[in-house]
Formats: structure tokens, sequence, C-alpha cells
């Protein structure tokens, strides 16, 4: 049973991500339109942060900073890189890595300078949750984030390869960096829309809100089930009640 809340009468446990609105299509019906609803007890908020990876950190701290919530799921879309797994469209990942990825880093015509931090992993326990709660179509992937999408296919055949990485997002690795730097557990509900190349961007068109009410069944799947892994509220420093 769904009620309305007004976060500020009440602590967040859940603060919900996305790039953008129409992320957050399937679960409307149960948040309403304000995106704010308690579900089986828990206060959940869903806020957007942005496209792209430019934004979303930023976005994230601010959201963060506004709500202190006790965790932070990013619901969104990725695109699957060409490797030895069989993926299909509405197939949902739990990213189990979140690694920056640029391709001319990758030929050796550009490098990440050795200070700067280029892979995070989410809250385990937290992935593991949602993982259980994802379905048969469901699998936990390590996932690259790339400054812009990446359309050429010569070079989506060649980053499984070179490093393992099986799909591509525009904003996790940023809302991860964001998630460490305030120690708020954080992981990821994805879904497949498109295999990476040159034909993505036709592919996101058309299954992107299929995919969007997916991630939100996997989510609220999750929450009715008991919120497997979603760790007690700690005090942040800094954080105020």
């Amino acid at each position: 049973m769904r009620s309305s809340v007004t976060v500020a009468q009440a602590p967040v446990d859940i603060l919900l991500l996305a790039a953008h609105a129409p992320e957050f299509v399937g679960l409307r019906s149960q948040l309403g339109e304000q995106l704010a609803g308690s579900i089986r007890g828990l206060t959940i908020v869903a806020k957007t942060i942005g496209v792209g990876m430019a934004v979303a950190g930023a976005g994230t701290a601010n959201r963060i900073h506004q709500l202190n919530p006790r965790a932070v799921i990013v619901l969104g879309s990725c695109g699957v890189y060409p490797c030895g797994v069989e993926y299909y469209p509405l197939d949902m990942i739990i990213p189990s890595r979140f690694q920056l990825f640029d391709p001319s880093a990758a030929a050796g015509k550009a490098e990440f300078p050795p200070p700067m931090q280029t892979v995070l992993d989410p809250h385990p326990l937290l992935s593991a949750g949602l993982l259980a709660s994802a379905g048969a179509r469901s699998r936990s992937a390590p996932l690259a984030t790339t400054l812009a999408i990446t359309t050429d296919d010569a070079i989506a055949r060649a980053v499984h390869p070179a490093t393992g990485l099986e799909a591509e997002n525009l904003e996790l690795f940023p809302v991860a960096l964001a998630c460490a730097a305030a120690e708020v557990p954080f992981a990821a509900v994805l879904g497949v829309t498109n295999v990476v190349g040159s034909q993505g961007r036709t592919d996101w068109i058309k299954y992107q809100r299929e995919v969007a009410v997916a991630t939100a069944e996997v989510l609220l799947t999750w929450v009715h089930n008991g919120a497997q892994g979603l760790p007690h509220r700690s005090i942040r420093p800094g954080a105020t009640s």
C-alpha cells in the first residue's frame, strides 16, 4: 500500500536516481506524480540528476545533501558490448563494478593519470538483494561509464576483449563517486536496450520505455520482498537529523 509522504517529515530510506524523468514511468502508480511515498514502511523518493557524466555527479551530490538517504539506487538503461554473453532487450544488469572508459586511453593515445580514481564497486549486499529480485533474465556484470555514447562498431567490438566490461552507461561512475564521498551505500538496476554501436540509438528509442517499466518492477519486487541487503542507517559526518 502506497501513501504519500512529505520528505521533510520523514527520513528518506531509499533515494532513487535516474538521468531523466522518463526513467521513472514505471513508478508513478506506486509513488504518485510527486515520486515520493512510503512502500512497505520504507520512505522512497525518486529524483533526476541529468544526462551524462558531466552533470550526474553534481546532481547526485546535491540530492544526497538535500535528502540524507539511507541508500541510493539508480534506475536506468544500458547498451551491451558485443561479447560472449548473449543479451536480449529488457534483460537486467545489476552492475558489479563501475569503470571509467575512454577509447583513446584504451588505444594508448591518452591516459588516465595514476592518482585518478577510475574504478568503483557498488554496495555488495544491496546489489545482491536487487539481483535476487531481478528474475532469470538478469546478470551481475562490470559496466563502463563513457563521456559519450559509443557509435563506432569496431570500437564497440574491441571493448570487452580489452577490458572485460560488458555494458555502457553515461552516468554511473560519477554517481558512485558522489555516493562514496558521502558514505552512502549505492547500487544500480539497468535494463538492456541495445547492442552498443551504430544501431544503438534506434534500439534505445524502441525499448527505453519498456526498460523503464521493467527496472521499476525489479525495484518494487525487491522492496515488497523485504529490501534484502538494505543497510541500516548510519550517522555520517556533518549529517543532520
